[in-house]
């Protein structure tokens, strides 16, 4: 059951994720400009690449005969992303929003998005020890596990806002 309702989080994370993108996609387009090191496609291209990859791998990731494939492709997505961080971080290139999930507000890249990359990353590599067990998932697991996801994201959004306002916060209470 835990393999389960991992995966409905990673299923839930990796949609929002492509909605995210999707919902400002001028924005992430922009965002997507700034990096050094993206290879040399067409845009248009790469971002509709990145939207649909995304999405393909939110929807296999809980389809029981497609699990494997699906974390294949989000541990790809993860790793690549990650390395085009890291080389941006190094080469000095870092002042601009990453684009990444999570409210509407800039996010510079820096090593935080690196380990927070490898702790999604982990939880990746935990479902596929899941799933080694062999277990069989029913489709009740698969609902229950995507609630599950649905519902930690959504308690992720409101940490990540409360943060983000403490500032307002600390100046309401004087």
């Amino acid at each position: 059951m835990l393999t389960t309702l991992l995966l409905g989080l990673l299923s839930v994370f990796w949609i929002a994720c492509a909605i995210h993108k999707l919902a400002d996609i001028n924005g992430f387009n922009h965002s997507l400009k700034q990096y050094q090191w993206v290879p040399p496609i067409n845009h248009t291209i790469l971002l509709s690449g990145l939207i649909v990859a995304e999405t393909i791998s939110a929807i296999f990731v809980v389809l029981p005969a497609l699990h494997m494939l699906g974390l294949f492709i989000a541990c790809s997505l993860l790793l690549a992303y990650s390395v085009l961080i890291a080389l941006n971080i190094l080469s000095g290139n870092r002042d601009f929003d990453c684009g990444c999930l999570f409210g509407n507000q800039e996010q510079r890249l820096s090593a935080s998005l690196l380990w927070r990359n490898a702790g999604i990353f982990l939880l990746h590599v935990l479902a596929v020890i899941g799933l080694q067990s062999g277990t069989p998932i029913q489709t009740s697991d698969v609902l229950t596990s995507l609630l599950f996801g649905a519902v930690t994201l959504f308690i992720g959004v409101i940490v990540q806002q409360v943060i983000r306002n403490q500032s307002h916060i600390n100046a309401l209470k004087r």
